[in-house]
């Protein structure tokens, strides 16, 4: 929790691009296929309060 904006842009385009993950959720919004596109997460990732992330990310990986 508490993504800065740039970094969740960053972090979920950068681990679908990977392959790594299974599934990647930004703030309410599940990509449950594990693709997220730069202008999808750009949409969907929030800007910053003053200095502090409001951006939450969750991944899911199964083995």
């Amino acid at each position: 929790e508490k993504v800065p904006q740039a970094a969740c842009v960053q972090i979920a385009t950068r681990l679908s691009k990977s392959g790594v993950v299974d599934g990647i959720t930004i703030n309410a919004t599940a990509h449950a296929d594990g693709k997220v596109t730069t202008e999808q997460a750009g949409a969907q990732c929030t800007k910053d309060s003053g200095r502090t992330g409001t951006n939450k990310l969750i991944f899911t990986v199964n083995n």
